[in-house]
This record gives C-alpha cells, sequence and structure tokens, in this order.
C-alpha cells in the first residue's frame, strides 16, 4: 500500500535534509580547499579565472537547493517501495554474492551515464536549452556550488532515473547509498575549476575513459561538446569528445 501523505512529507523533508547536507559539505570543504585557501602550487591546475561574483555563487545556491528538494521526492518514494519490498534493492549480501556488489555499481554507474550522456544532449537542443538548461550554463565558469544548479525540469529529469531503475536491477542497499554519495562527490569535483587528478592519471587509462573537471570546464566553455556524467565513451563514440590542456580565457567571467 502506498504510503500516506503525512508520512511521505516526512520521509522528504528528511531527504531534502540528507542531500542538501551532503551538497552543501562536499561543495564548502572544495571551495574552502581551492578557491579560499588557493594554495599556490595549484595555480597551474585552475581551470579558468576564480573571481567570480558572490550574487552569482548564491544564485548556484539557490538553484541547487532547490534541486535537492526535488531530487528528495523520488528518493522517498524510492525508499518507501524499498520498505514495501516492490523494488529489486536487497539486503542479505549473499542473495547475489560478493562479486555481484561491485558488478552491480558499475552497471548502475554506465546506465546512469548513458541516461544523463543522452538527456545531456537534448537538453542542448536550442529551443530546449533555452527552456530547461540555460539555468546550469549561466555558470559558463563553474564553480564548487555548480553542480547542482538546475532549472527544475532538469531536476526531475535527473532524480527519477535511479528510483527506477531500482525497480528493475538488483543491487544492495550499501550500493545505492555510495552510488548517489559518488554522484555528489563527482559532481562537484568536476565544477571545481580545478584539476584536481594527478597528470599522471590524466594521461593515463583514468584520464582516457572518466570526467574530469578538465574534460567537464571544456563543456562548460564551448557547449557542444563533453556531455558525458562519468564516462568518456558515449563522447568518444558520438564524437562529441574533445580534451585539451587549457587555461581558460580570464576574461570569461559570469
Amino acid at each position: 500500500m502506498f504510503p500516506n501523505l503525512r508520512q511521505f512529507g516526512i520521509l522528504t523533508v528528511f531527504m531534502f535534509f540528507v542531500l542538501s547536507t551532503r551538497y552543501l559539505t562536499v561543495s564548502s570543504v572544495l571551495y574552502w580547499l581551492l578557491w579560499v585557501r588557493r594554495p599556490p602550487s595549484w595555480e597551474v591546475r585552475r581551470l579558468h579565472d576564480m573571481h567570480q561574483r558572490k550574487s552569482k555563487m548564491k544564485s548556484e545556491i539557490k538553484w541547487s537547493l532547490f534541486s535537492c528538494f526535488i531530487f528528495a521526492l523520488p528518493s522517498a518514494f524510492m525508499i518507501e517501495m524499498i520498505n514495501l519490498g516492490y523494488t529489486k534493492v536487497y539486503l542479505n549480501f549473499m542473495d547475489y554474492g560478493w562479486v555481484y556488489l561491485p558488478l552491480s555499481l558499475f552497471i548502475y554507474l554506465i546506465l546512469h551515464d548513458t541516461y544523463f550522456y543522452w538527456t545531456h544532449r537534448w537538453l542542448h537542443i536550442p529551443s530546449i536549452y533555452r527552456r530547461f538548461h540555460q539555468v546550469h550554463h549561466e555558470s559558463i565558469n563553474p564553480t564548487p556550488w555548480t553542480s547542482f544548479s538546475f532549472d527544475p525540469v532538469e531536476s526531475m529529469m535527473q532524480a527519477i532515473i535511479i528510483p527506477l531503475m531500482v525497480f528493475i536491477i538488483p543491487i544492495h542497499i550499501s550500493m545505492v547509498g555510495l552510488l548517489l554519495t559518488l554522484m555528489t562527490i563527482f559532481g562537484v569535483v568536476n565544477h571545481t575549476g580545478y584539476e584536481v587528478y594527478p597528470y599522471s592519471w590524466i594521461r593515463g587509462f583514468w584520464g582516457k575513459h572518466w570526467i574530469t573537471p578538465t574534460h567537464h570546464t571544456i563543456h562548460h566553455h564551448k557547449f557542444n561538446c563533453n556531455y558525458g556524467l562519468y564516462f568518456r565513451f558515449w563522447d568518444k563514440l558520438m564524437n562529441t569528445d574533445i580534451m585539451v590542456k587549457t587555461q581558460i580565457n580570464a576574461d570569461k567571467r559570469r
């Protein structure tokens, strides 16, 4: 039986608290480390101008917190469906064996990345972009606060995919938590404005296949490339992948 509205409302508020706290914590730590302290040795890793207007960052936080509320709605629904036994989420580690734990996480990452890539490309159709995606790209020079700065329609599009997937693909509850945490961490990291990964990684296997801050910052400047969320394989397959070591023109400010 579907939960009553009061129970669903309480769970939604709780999930908003969890999601917003996670976003604010990760973003605050990276903002302090890379923007406030701004270690001199990391200047070579800077990807764009760091002098952002406070009003722009406040706007990013506002939209991100609103996105957290929208994310909380399907998250609360997912939790209730898990509790009622309607999903493929399981609690016993041995139901599918230990090997399936990392495998299921990888499957979810691949499918989530696929969904994100194609919805992201759709959002860049000019008529769609102006209505539903322009909010995110108002941050031409992204900051640690940019990651969830979405139009409400885009927020709902990105919020529903994992709650839908748990009805189809088995996954342990711990992997669900890890997946959602990784989504937040990588989302914030890729908007920091600094290349945080070692250059040996960037030149190696990791950099060739994984989305990095450099890769995603290029998307915020060129708009027509680098649509992936975690991996680069769809960008490479569809010839939308651009990766160059660059320091963005400091005159581009927003």
